[in-house]
């Protein structure tokens, strides 16, 4: 038999932390905390679907999670057994979407303030602006408050057309010090 379902006695047993019903809370893999009632355990993938009470009133939000990658996670069973219907619940649709575009703006955003074919220390030099100058890349130089510009070898800044003469000056001095922290 070349069946992928293997024998009932040969399935990995469910872990007791992830009954369902059981109210849990951990660290998943990137470092972000979780807590919330398990849903649903699926034990041929080891997927866990947490759900938490949602920012509105009688919604969830709910979370599919790898339940071997969580670390710390502590797991109290409901006092009395919970209703396995298997129904679920009902997802606002318009939310869900408004959700996904502002999660795709923010990864936008991060990911426009990686440059791309500079160096590493060009990309400190903008983290390090960023933390307190609105930047942008353009290429490989760093605008400033759409006013200064600074070119590798991130030295020096030059004023955008435009610009006022005296932003120039204030980066340039920002610069300095941010290139002092960082030993460069």
């Amino acid at each position: 038999d070349t069946g992928s379902t293997p024998a009932p006695d040969q399935r990995p047993m469910v872990s007791d932390k992830w009954g369902i019903g059981h109210s849990v809370s951990g660290v998943m893999p990137n470092g972000e905390k979780f807590s919330g009632e398990v849903f649903g355990y699926d034990e041929a993938t080891g997927l866990v679907t947490v759900r938490a009470p949602g920012n509105i009133g009688g919604t969830h939000d709910v979370r599919i999670i790898k339940a071997d990658a969580c670390t710390d996670v502590k797991s109290i069973p409901p006092k009395t057994p919970a209703k396995t219907d298997g129904a679920m619940p009902a997802v606002d649709d318009t939310r869900s979407k408004k959700r996904e575009e502002e999660n795709i703006k923010a990864a936008q955003a991060r990911a426009a303030n990686i440059g791309v074919g500079v160096t590493q220390e060009a990309q400190d030099i903008f983290d390090a602006l960023a933390r307190t100058l609105p930047c942008r890349w353009r290429d490989r130089d760093i605008v400033v408050m759409d006013e200064v510009v600074i070119a590798a070898p991130y030295a020096t800044c030059a004023g955008a057309a435009g610009g006022d003469p005296r932003a120039v000056e204030r980066v340039q001095k920002v610069l300095a010090n941010e290139k002092k922290k960082l030993g460069l």
